[in-house]
């Protein structure tokens, strides 16, 4: 679940960016946290201290994208990064021998955040669509 969400945001994602040097660096941090969530997928659920490592590796990128996010969706962006921070510790207060407590402690997190994750997560891929895919202009080139 916690992968799903970072791939959520970055599945509309192409890697051609444009415009400014702040939208470039947004569009390279968003495409540098696609390519994180891509390796994080190949980590075994079994293996807990790879798991617990890619969940730090993917929060702070995503810290880093609500950093660079422009204005009209950082408050999106810090929800996004605030809840996988919220999972990094979930995973890091826990044990993997203890799986009740550990489905416990996300789910928790999970309801937490259950209402606004949503939109937030739409509305960083309908931005992300419209500000780092590229223009016609730059396919024709």
């Amino acid at each position: 679940m916690q992968r799903g969400v970072a791939s959520l945001v970055v599945a509309v994602l192409v890697t051609a960016c444009s415009a400014t040097d702040q939208r470039t660096e947004f569009c390279e941090a968003v495409a540098q946290l696609d390519r994180i969530d891509a390796i994080s997928m190949e980590v075994s659920l079994s293996d807990d201290p790879s798991v617990r490592a890619a969940l730090a590796q993917t929060t702070a990128q995503a810290a880093g994208v609500a950093r660079m996010a422009p204005i009209e969706i950082r408050a999106d962006a810090e929800l996004i990064a605030t809840f996988l921070a919220a999972l990094t510790q979930a995973f890091k207060s826990t044990k993997f021998n203890e799986p009740l407590e550990r489905s416990a402690a996300i789910g928790a997190i999970q309801q937490q955040f259950e209402g606004a994750l949503a939109t937030s997560v739409s509305n960083i891929a309908n931005h992300i669509a419209k500000a780092c895919s590229p223009s016609p202009a730059s396919l024709n080139s």
